[in-house]
């Protein structure tokens, strides 16, 4: 019987295309894989009411919305409790979505800074702070990682 020898076929299809990210978005700063952004669209759909609620240090989650009608980029921010308060800048979310497809999990985030009053018809704001995720292999028995820790992970 001859024997079946498999060769080295090359990169497994499984792997994705993660872009580089531009040196400069609209209201961000990124240091190494640490983005701060301002986070857009707090003003419709009653989201101020929701951010009035914030405190610096919130934890916060970001999620793809795919099937938002208006960008299908979309990254949708919101609180623990699942109120959703904004989005991610259209600019950046289009070259961190293809990090969020290959973790394909809710990344966790945290609220850096509230901005503005509601004195003189001023709005409020909110700057969040995240790490871009990685795609990697999960050890902890197929469940949603979470990030208790997510300092420990932060490369400065």
């Amino acid at each position: 019987m001859e024997s079946l020898v498999v060769e080295n076929i090359g990169k497994s299809s499984q792997e994705t295309y993660l872009p580089e990210l531009r040196a400069y978005y609209p209201y961000t700063t990124i240091k190494g894989r640490l983005i701060s952004t301002r986070v857009v669209g707090v003003s419709f759909e009653g989201r101020q009411e929701i951010v009035a609620r914030l405190k610096m240090g919130d934890r916060i989650w970001l999620e793809m919305e795919p099937n938002n009608p208006y960008d299908r980029n979309a990254v949708m921010v919101t609180r623990e409790n699942g109120e959703q308060f904004g989005y991610i800048n259209r600019l950046l979310a289009a070259d961190i979505v293809h990090y969020f497809r290959a973790y394909g999990y809710p990344v966790e985030g945290r609220v850096a800074l509230l901005t503005g009053s509601r004195w003189d018809g001023y709005s409020l704001g909110v700057v969040i702070l995240f790490m871009l995720p990685m795609p990697k292999k999960l050890k902890n028995n197929g469940q949603v990682p979470t990030f208790d820790n997510w300092y420990d992970d932060w490369d400065f």
